[in-house]
């Protein structure tokens, strides 16, 4: 009877199997299997059983549950319902091999659904506002693919240049041996048996062992390239701990752990079969996490030799830790290749915004259409914070801050516009979540420390941090126990030596803002909240005085580790402490007394105003600072850089060139044109622009509606402001600038909503031939005292030559000889081969023209009326440009391009010239 019965039970494990495959796929083949098996059970007894009784953990069962799905009832880490596709691919899964322990399929689909509760949703522990928004989000919808360069750091320092996962955009640091283009991280685990997968805290790595667990859990691994494995994930600081009592190898420890934590099934006979099979994907979570150094480096010796043993028959790997402290035990083995995770890009931010916006309205208010549409207007808005807010995107590229401030969205906390007041929401939200944490460990804020005393703790700690480790946000752990002392018997502290000791391991145990990023070292989620908090602690510091806070300040005026800091902390004051007659004075003295490299401090003063105004510091502090950014914008003793970024300053503070619209007479008669210098003779006088078109002055065609009055436009122009030009016979290349920019992108200029290149006092760039002359129609008719028969439009290449040159042909138009204090080409800046976009047009002074005309040479090409070849399919342009060389930025040469075109080194000058046919 008991043999019949097992036959039974194995015959029904089979078809409840084939059934949920069935029912996946519809089969013929399947259904006469099934009928069979049914068959088979009817000859063995004549009463059908439905239950199927087998011991997995505990008290636990399977039953049918329909014919999609087999129901777990028992314990198994608190699940009930085990879906249709785990127990299908656990069938699959076991389908090709002969497996020595008997029934592993059971255990096997026991697993998978332990792993799909025990992973399924997102963690939100330590996110600060997680307890206001609803906690049961699946991981599944909200992951956006990790990308990894194939590169380990050089260093162990804060590296932001290089955009590694954690690290913000502009943090100094050490570069990578070579850097190699971003690649999915699941791709790199396709190609390699093993994969080292390194980042910052916050970067995602342990989310993405989660996500590949679950998608193998759910039978999906076709899906994301990988096929059918049986994914183990474990942390490695379990492992460690256990080597401390004694040497017990992987493959036995990974059941004992599962045991410990609850999982009592056959994972050792299951990991035993797949590493046989080779079908184990092992994921182990956290190196870094190896506190000793010692045990670590035996931890790596014990799982290398795992690995170099079992990749051979055929399992895959995956071992993560964070960058600090990973070079010292660094593992060696064939097919183990390490890659460092990366920072979203735009497009992933937005497919991330887009995945949690949609997640947490479903949560609220289920699938509904109401849902969708708060979910679009909360994604819409997110995004317009981060394109529109330099400190919101300083912070939106790591999945865990970007994932704080969806959380912090969400819950209706208005994002400020000013960093200072971001940074300190931030911090805010931070320090909620370790009190929190502290006080339910049994120790109460109102007898330790609340949010506000913890920041005068951690405020003179970053400063000190800042002062010792500058751009590397590392410190010793013993080092920082003494500071923490002084802080604490400055405080006034019964015991600092308590104190100091109670806040480290706070900080290792419950802290969301302040790290143990490494063995024995210490540092800040990111970056930015040292910046912030030291910049907190100097205007404290100052106690309502300019004095103290100029005196930690200027010393550091062109150290770009104390570039932020130095921002930061004039915003605190006129922001944040309401201070701002003291924010003022901060910012004159620098431009008074200009500390550091000629230059910087004006500079530093003019980013601090634009980040404060306004109301940040008073009006004449305003002006002062105005006033002197234009001479260091005109100086050929300050570096390029450094004159560009001043121009950016002056232009975004509002303040344009006097004679900006003003044009200067070009008399008539004959001059020397071209290489050969030849004579040539142009019989009427006419005006040229002083300078290119700007950005504020094209504003006003636009704002006017030029791009939708069609009588500016001539009947070529319209057809391609309309998208009828695409209609036409065209070659290769006209088609490519047509495609690249289609209609309903032309209605502003290409790069309108670029901030460097759209700078009012910078020149209009992105705008093709016939919007060019467009805009010369336009303002023909603003321009009320145009000569009888003269017009305003494009000049011809003579006329563009002659004010350029002069009347003597001289190579440039400054003189002979290229300078590059006069003009923004590509080897402008011998440092760095290039400003790397364009400059204010009212930059060089060195570089007008005998008639008058400033950036005419360099900065941005300009379109002509001239036609370059005889069948007038290619206009003329003319001066060079930043991404050009000094020698195409000659006053005689010549270029050419379709007038589709419209890069971003292109724009116009116009002309008020007699009228010409075409």
């Amino acid at each position: 009877m008991a043999d019949q019965q097992k036959k039974i039970t194995q015959l029904q494990q089979k078809i409840q199997s084939l059934q949920a495959l069935q029912k996946a796929e519809q089969s013929d083949s399947v259904a006469a299997k099934i009928a069979e098996l049914e068959a088979q059970i009817e000859a063995i007894e004549k009463n059908s059983v439905m239950a199927i009784t087998r011991p997995v953990k505990k008290r636990t069962e399977l039953v049918r549950a329909g014919d999609s799905s087999v129901a777990v009832q028992g314990n198994v880490a608190d699940s009930t319902i085990i879906h249709a596709q785990t127990v299908v691919l656990a069938e699959r899964f076991w389908q090709n091999f002969e497996p020595a322990v008997p029934d592993l399929r059971v255990a096997t689909t026991a697993y998978l659904n332990y792993l799909l509760d025990r992973h399924y949703f997102l963690s939100l522990k330590g996110m600060g506002v997680a307890d206001r928004v609803p906690i049961k989000l699946n991981l599944l919808d909200l992951y956006v693919p990790l990308k990894a360069r194939m590169e380990l750091p050089e260093g162990e320092t804060w590296s932001r240049g290089l955009s590694l996962a954690g690290r913000a955009p502009t943090d100094g640091g050490t570069h990578p041996l070579h850097l190699g283009e971003p690649l999915p991280v699941l791709d790199i685990l396709c190609d390699y048996s093993g994969v080292v997968v390194l980042g910052d805290p916050g970067a995602g790595k342990t989310t993405f062992l989660k996500y590949l667990a679950l998608r193998l859990a759910r039978g999906e691994g076709e899906q994301i390239g990988l096929g059918d494995w049986l994914p183990i994930i474990m942390p490695v600081a379990a492992y460690a701990n256990a080597l401390q009592s004694k040497d017990v190898p992987l493959d036995e420890f990974i059941a004992e752990y599962f045991a410990g934590i609850g999982a009592d099934l056959p994972i050792g006979p299951m990991l035993h079969e797949a590493l046989k099979a080779g079908r184990a994907l092992i994921l182990l979570d956290g190196l870094d996490e190896v506190r000793d150094i010692n045990l670590r480096n035996t931890v790596v010796e014990r799982i290398t030799d795992f690995y170099a043993f079992h990749r051979r028959g055929g399992n895959k790997f995956v071992l993560t830790s964070r960058i600090v402290g990973y070079r010292a035990v660094r593992p060696s083995a064939d097919g183990l290749i390490e890659c460092t995770l990366v920072d979203f890009d735009e497009d992933e931010i937005e497919e991330f915004v887009t995945r949690w916006t949609s997640a947490l309205e479903k949560q609220a208010q289920g699938s509904t259409a109401v849902a969708r549409a708060d979910a679009e207007a909360d994604r819409r808005e997110l995004l317009d914070a981060i394109d529109e807010n330099n400190g919101v995107r300083r912070l939106a590229s790591t999945p865990l801050l970007l994932t704080i401030l969806a959380l912090m969205k969400r819950q209706g906390v208005s994002l400020p516009e000013r960093r200072v007041q971001l940074y300190d929401q931030y911090v805010s939200t931070l320090l909620s979540t370790w009190n929190r944490a502290r006080s339910l460990s049994g120790r109460a804020p109102g007898r330790d420390l609340d949010e506000v005393q913890t920041v005068r703790v951690l405020a003179p700690l970053a400063l000190w941090m800042h002062e010792v480790s500058p751009g590397v946000g590392l410190v010793n752990r013993e080092d920082m126990r003494r500071k923490l002392e002084e802080i604490f018997t400055e405080r006034g502290d019964a015991s600092p030596q308590v104190a100091a000791r109670q806040f480290l391991q706070d900080v290792r145990d419950h802290a969301a803002l302040l790290l143990e990023r490494g063995p024995g070292e210490f540092g800040f989620i990111h970056l930015t909240f040292e910046e912030y908090l030291a910049a907190v602690a100097i205007a404290l510091g100052g106690q309502g005085s300019s004095k103290p806070i100029v005196d930690v300040l200027a010393p550091h005026i062109g150290e770009q580790t104390w570039h932020e800091v130095t921002l930061l902390t004039i915003g605190y004051l006129g922001i944040r402490q309401q201070l701002p007659k003291v924010a003022g004075e901060v910012v004159e003295s620098f431009v008074k007394s200009k500390p550091g490299p000629a230059g910087e401090a004006v500079v530093l003063a003019g980013e601090a105003v634009l980040d404060t105004w306004p109301g940040g510091v008073p009006p004449q502090s305003r002006e002062r600072v105005v006033r002197e950014l234009v001479p260091v914008m005109q100086s050929p003793a300050i570096r390029p850089d450094l004159r560009r970024r001043a121009g950016l300053l002056l232009g975004r503070l509002g303040w344009h060139p006097a004679d900006l619209d003003r044009f200067v007479e070009i008399p008539s008669g004959e001059f020397l044109s071209g290489l050969k210098k030849e004579t040539q003779v142009i019989p009427y006088r006419y005006w040229m622009a002083k300078y290119p078109v700007t950005n504020y002055q094209y504003a006003r065609f636009v704002k006017e509606g030029g791009y939708q009055t069609r009588e500016y436009w001539s009947d070529d122009g319209w057809d391609w402001r309309t998208g009828k030009y695409e209609q036409r016979e065209l070659e290769p290349v006209e088609r490519d600038w047509l495609d690249h920019r289609p209609a309903d992108r032309r209605g502003t200029p290409n790069y309108w909503h670029v901030e460097n290149l759209s700078n009012p006092i910078f020149p209009l760039v992105g705008v093709c031939w016939f919007e060019a002359e467009a805009f010369c129609n336009w303002l023909a008719k603003k321009i009320v005292a145009v000569p009888e028969n003269y017009t305003v439009r494009l000049p011809t290449g003579l006329e563009w030559e002659r004010a350029a040159r002069g009347t003597i042909g001289q190579e440039y138009p400054w003189g002979e000889g290229f300078d590059r204090n006069a003009a923004n080409t590509w080897d402008s800046d011998p440092a760095d081969s290039g400003l790397g976009g364009t400059t204010a047009v009212a930059t060089f002074p060195q570089g007008v023209s005998p008639a008058g005309a400033w950036d005419m040479s360099g900065n941005v090409w300009e379109w002509t009326r001239a036609w370059y070849d005889e069948d007038k399919r290619y206009r003329v342009v003319r001066g060079g440009s930043w991404m050009g060389y000094q020698w195409f930025a000659r006053g005689s040469f010549m270029n050419w391009s379709t007038p589709l075109m419209f890069n971003d080194d292109i724009g116009l000058r116009v002309v008020i010239a007699p009228r010409l046919e075409e």
